[in-house]
């Protein structure tokens, strides 16, 4: 395969992991537009960030397995396809109950796109430069944080949330379009069976990687998922300027996402991870005392962004590293639980996140998120090279 082709399909696999991470991360900015919308609470609107959460983690290890026997175009293809109507459907609902379950629909593609994605980037790839490519698939997400959650915040505090996933139906689209006429077809499947999965889930080693995913990844989200409340009635920030601060919050965390990749290849995943958490630990109670001025509550925030998306290219690299040495014959189960394990802890700190800013205060969520990263933190002090 030439090697503009390469690119071309990679970048269809980055346009793709963009709609996914708008997908994901826009409720963030748009909640109390959503919660106003629907007549809820914020905590209960912060249901559509838990169970878009819940269905990557279902969709990554479960649902790939029926998909497994097709080739990876055809993968492609269903995922997008479901997972553009999903947004449709969010797009047009005006009941909740049903833009609930159109997100855990989503959020069951999203997490079989990750899978499939991964594995394509690799086999797509020119020799040598798999590593690039899968940095290049994952950064949509991080673009994702940059552009289009502050742009599709501000679409959504002008035309109504709606909008939002109206354009994701449509940008989905284009994905799906481009994967049709740019991806090739001679890339195999790989059957995978449930047994795989329950082998994975029973190796030590790899369950403790699996909660240092769960633990690194979603720590921010007990903030996070409720930031905007956090700016509007604590920091004093007024409803306009929400967009601009999570797009400095995106910027940051793309840097945090190079240097973390970068820490990987030169101290190794275990130390990168423990430099990542020491500062996850310590910036993120931080918010509890800067969030009261807006300046410090803004540089405060850079800094969890930097933070929040360092670990991800070390906890993949320690991922595969551990999978290749203990789970060699089931490797893409143990791989597809990790990933589902990023979301388990999306899931679960968006959880606790709702329960706190219901029952303590707002103020209390950067405590709890220290606290949500601290396991991981004790872990990686505590191990090697290689878990």
């Amino acid at each position: 395969m030439k090697f503009d082709s390469s690119n071309k399909a990679i970048l269809a696999l980055s346009l793709s992991s963009f709609c996914m991470g708008v997908t994901e991360f826009i409720v963030a900015g748009i909640l109390p537009d959503i919660a106003k919308y629907f007549h809820t609470t914020q905590p209960i609107a912060g249901w559509l960030v838990t169970l878009y959460a819940i269905g990557v983690v279902i969709g990554a290890p479960i649902l790939t397995i029926p998909l497994s026997g097709l080739d990876r175009k055809r993968q492609l293809l269903i995922n997008l396809g479901i997972f553009a109507l999903a947004n449709l459907v969010i797009a047009l609902s005006a009941y909740f109950y049903l833009t609930l379950f159109a997100r855990l629909i989503a959020g069951f593609m999203h997490g079989v796109f990750f899978v499939i994605a991964t594995i394509t980037a690799v086999k797509v790839a020119k020799a040598g430069k798999q590593t690039q490519a899968l940095a290049l698939m994952v950064s949509g997400l991080t673009v994702a944080l940059v552009t289009g959650v502050p742009l599709g915040t501000f679409v959504g505090q002008i035309f109504g949330f709606q909008a939002v996933f109206f354009l994701i139906f449509i940008l989905t689209s284009i994905a799906f379009i481009s994967v049709l006429i740019i991806m090739p077809n001679n890339l195999a499947g790989s059957k995978t069976k449930i047994k795989y999965l329950l082998f994975a889930l029973k190796v030590p080693q790899m369950l403790k990687v699996y909660v240092i995913t769960i633990c690194t990844c979603g720590a921010a989200f007990v903030l996070y998922t409720y930031i905007a409340d956090m700016l509007l009635n604590v920091s004093g920030f007024e409803k306009k300027s929400i967009g601009l601060i999570l797009l400095l919050y995106g910027i940051c965390a793309i840097i945090g996402n190079l240097i973390g990749g970068k820490l990987a290849d030169t101290k190794g995943s275990i130390m990168a991870l423990r430099l990542i958490l020491l500062g996850q630990v310590v910036v993120y109670a931080l918010v509890a005392l800067s969030a009261y001025h807006p300046i410090t509550a803004i540089i405060n925030l850079c800094a969890m962004g930097f933070f929040s998306f360092g670990g991800i290219s070390p906890l993949k690299s320690l991922a595969m590293m551990s999978a290749a040495k203990y789970t060699p014959d089931f490797m893409d189960s143990s791989i597809s639980i990790n990933e589902g394990a990023f979301n388990v802890g999306i899931a679960l700190a968006s959880f606790i996140g709702g329960v706190v800013f219901a029952h303590l205060g707002i103020v209390f969520n950067p405590i709890f998120a220290s606290l949500f990263a601290l396991p991981a933190f004790v872990i990686v002090l505590k191990s090697s090279k290689i878990i």
